[in-house]
């Protein structure tokens, strides 16, 4: 038996085959209801053939006539009983089929919520970090940030406008123009920032599957090392790249690179080698 599918939607396929344990039961119905449509006929003219054998008071037809008019009678029993068995089944697939669809709205929901908040996190963390890197006179910083919590504040306020569906570097391209810093945009998010939150796994051909890993890899590589730039002890920074060499190999990274925004990955690099993104002081690692 082949493995199941990374990419196969549990939800989707459970609901497929309750839609398809509904439709065999409903079909069962319908045939269990014409047997006993038939078998009920069979009861009820066997039924007046008694009463004619009474009439005629001739007992061995009157005899024969019972006894088909029972075994009809049970066929029609056992056949009704089937229908509302299949009936009952399909009552309770269908009850059990609109539940699970509840829960699963609940949780997209739950989801959307929390992708929605990974969205505007990287989207206000990224733009601010280049207004600090690009922007020198630092009163212009100060109304810059100011200005960009008020943006995203009302980019994200709308519940029904689904933002964290668009690519992180759409978003962030247009409020960097927005700013008035498009310039500065197109020479920052050049390092490769354009990846939804939790994007999807690199498919396609296998040289499309290597250039959308590279280019994943690089734009991560990128990032943290804008991270050594700013330690303050720059002979650290040879060790670190050995370290983040290592790193790249390894089973974990490799996985975040396949599955994580660039900002995700990079800052779990960071952390695994003992610095934080973007501060002065080394901290403390954290690689859980």
């Amino acid at each position: 038996m082949e493995p199941a599918s990374e990419d196969l939607d549990i939800h989707a396929h459970c609901r497929s085959l309750a839609l398809q344990q509904i439709g065999v039961l409903t079909r069962l119905a319908e045939i269990g209801m014409q047997l006993a449509e038939a078998e009920g006929a069979n009861a009820l003219a066997a039924q007046a053939r008694v009463a004619e054998a009474r009439a005629d008071d001739a007992s061995a037809e009157a005899t024969k006539a019972k006894a088909e008019a029972r075994e009809a009678g049970l066929a029609f029993s056992r056949f009704a009983r089937s229908v509302q068995h299949s009936l009952s089944l399909r009552s309770r697939a269908a009850d059990h089929l609109c539940a699970r669809a509840k829960d699963h709205v609940a949780v997209q929901e739950a989801a959307r919520k929390a992708r929605r908040a990974r969205h505007r996190d990287e989207v206000e963390f990224t733009l601010g970090l280049m207004i600090n890197d690009e922007v020198e006179d630092l009163d212009r910083v100060a109304e810059l940030e100011a200005e960009l919590e008020e943006r995203v504040e009302d980019l994200y306020q709308d519940e029904d406008v689904r933002v964290e569906d668009r690519p992180v570097g759409s978003v962030m391209a247009g409020l960097a123009s927005g700013l008035g810093l498009t310039e500065e945009w197109r020479r920052w998010g050049a390092l490769g920032w354009p990846a939804t939150p939790r994007p999807a796994r690199p498919a396609g051909s296998e040289a499309k599957v290597r250039a959308e890993r590279a280019r994943r890899r690089g734009a991560v590589v990128a990032a943290v090392e804008r991270a050594f730039a700013e330690i303050p002890d720059p002979s650290r920074i040879p060790g670190l790249r050995a370290g983040l060499a290592v790193r790249l190999q390894e089973p974990d990274v490799i996985e975040w690179l396949d599955t994580e925004c660039t900002f995700v990955a990079a800052d779990r690099l960071c952390r695994s080698l003992g610095i934080g993104m973007y501060f002065d002081d080394l901290e403390t690692a954290d690689t859980g």
